[in-house]
């Protein structure tokens, strides 16, 4: 249990959470992902060897461009929840993420002003989420992509690995070596799960479909989070209560980004690293496609557009997850 001054707890977070969100790509938009890309659009260009690879990195943009939206919009609605249950209601609550949440903690904070006395303890108890990535899933696609079989894609876990490892498992169990079971570190390539994030030994487009694939359909626990204040502290019960069921409901929401944020964005830095590297062959790489040349131009550049959409959403999930969890307690 960990306790923290209440007033100084949702100043800073009033300060940090809002300026994070100023960065915001915009207020939820449900099914956007990829921008202008379409993995379908271009013909039968995936037909060749470079033509499967490519459409398999274009189907990862979608999927990551989409999630890194999801993402956002679950911040935003971590705002609006908690505004709901400070009473606040209408245009208050619509319109931009960033408004939204700028107009919610100035409403908490002015209410734990008046509602708790200062430097006043708050209790807070936090269990974080746990998420989980399916290796032999994340192989599959990358197998798919390389047109190889599953076994021939190595999946290397940067975390617990649970399965078989390929090489030497370091952990509370597993008998190491070549295929043997694992729970815990594995040097080498890990088939099963993961509690970390995942690489791939692929050639640079597959990798980037297999990686954002285990980042984006892994699954994660809920946080756990709890708030209270010693009744001796409460000057206004009926706002106290508002407030903190407020970061009861708010928070969780909060942290369940934050728990998706280390695999994802080590997916997201190998995705955007292949974007730049298509982007700097794009003419050439289109050319060879021939009648589908100025149709594949068109899909690589909205991929590259992508990155800089992907990367301001990762960086509002990151600084508001951080924000959250400094301010709470829960590093």
């Amino acid at each position: 249990m960990r306790t923290l001054p209440a007033r100084s707890l949702w100043i800073a977070a009033c300060a940090t959470a809002v300026i994070a969100l100023t960065a915001c790509p915009g207020a939820k938009i449900p099914g956007r992902g990829g921008g202008g890309v379409d993995p379908n659009t271009c013909g039968n260009y995936a037909a060749s060897d470079a033509g499967r690879k490519l459409k398999a990195f274009l189907e990862a943009t979608v999927k990551v461009d989409a999630e890194a939206t999801r993402l956002v919009n679950i911040i935003g609605e971590s705002c609006a929840i908690m505004g709901r249950e400070l009473g606040m209601a209408g245009p208050e609550l619509e319109g931009q993420p960033k408004d939204v949440c700028a107009r919610v903690y100035e409403r908490l904070n002015a209410d734990l002003k008046v509602s708790i006395k200062a430097g006043a303890k708050l209790n807070v108890v936090y269990k974080p989420a746990v998420c989980t990535l399916d290796l032999q899933a994340s192989a599959s696609a990358a197998a798919e992509c390389e047109a190889k079989a599953s076994a021939d894609i190595g999946m290397t876990c940067n975390g617990t690995c649970s399965g078989t490892c390929e090489g030497t498992c370091k952990g509370s169990a597993g008998t190491g070596g070549s295929g043997g079971d694992c729970n815990g570190v594995c040097e080498g390539s890990c088939r099963g799960s993961c509690d970390g994030w995942a690489e791939a030994d692929a050639s640079a487009q597959c990798r980037a479909k297999a990686e954002v694939n285990a980042s984006v359909d892994m699954t994660c626990t809920e946080p756990e989070f709890s708030v209270d204040v010693e009744a001796g502290a409460i000057v206004d019960a009926s706002k106290a209560e508002k407030a903190l069921s407020a970061m009861r409901a708010g928070f969780p929401k909060v942290f369940s980004v934050k728990a998706r944020l280390a695999p994802f964005g080590a997916a997201v830095k190998t995705w955007g690293k292949t974007a730049a590297e298509l982007g700097s062959a794009g003419r050439d790489l289109a050319n060879s496609f021939k009648d589908q040349a100025l149709c594949i131009t068109g899909q690589i550049k909205a991929a590259v557009d992508a990155v800089a959409r992907v990367n301001v959403s990762i960086e509002v999930s990151v600084e508001v997850s951080a924000s959250a969890s400094g301010t709470a307690g829960t590093n």
